[in-house]
């Protein structure tokens, strides 16, 4: 009884750990823009997250003639 709560112990502490690491990485774009005028300065920043399903991105057509000069 022992030996089985200690086994799932552990698989439980790995799954945690694995699923933690995974959902850490995130990407985004971050944009500031500095705009200095008479009565002072402005800093605004845009934060936007990059989305992604994982497809791969659409094959542009191949043109069936080629272009001559």
């Amino acid at each position: 009884m022992k030996k089985s709560l200690t086994y799932l112990a552990s698989a439980a502490l790995l799954s945690v750990s694995l699923f933690t690491v995974g959902c850490g990485e995130t990407e985004s774009v971050k944009t500031e823009t500095q705009i200095s005028t008479p009565e002072g300065t402005k800093t605004i920043t845009d934060e936007k997250k990059v989305e992604t399903t994982g497809d791969a991105p659409a094959v542009a057509p191949v043109d069936a003639k080629p272009a001559t000069p």
